[in-house]
């Protein structure tokens, strides 16, 4: 299993900002709609329930998330895995 320091990821907002963009794009577009679409709560349920109706945009939202991985990785260690410093993190540097 890679060593990502996954706990303190999930601490920051921009982290899920980043990850609610990278699922929420894709689908979006595939339906033609632009996030200002999204008004009420129906609108979203209604995407929702296409999205989990079709499995080609499932498989493109799988790989945008793995992307979004990509991205995260640290550029200064080798493979997928944080720094001996970073994995000792318990909040995110301020």
């Amino acid at each position: 299993m890679s060593k990502i320091n996954w706990k303190v990821r999930a601490k920051s907002p921009l982290f899920w900002v980043g990850l609610l963009g990278v699922i929420a794009s894709p689908v979006l577009a595939y339906y033609g709609l632009s996030y200002a679409d999204m008004t009420t709560w129906e609108s979203i349920g209604n995407v929702l329930q296409q999205f989990f109706t079709n499995p080609f945009l499932i498989g493109t939202v799988a790989m945008a998330a793995l992307s979004f991985i990509g991205v995260l990785t640290d550029p200064t260690t080798k493979g997928i895995k944080d720094s001996e410093q970073a994995q000792g993190y318990t909040e995110p540097k301020g």
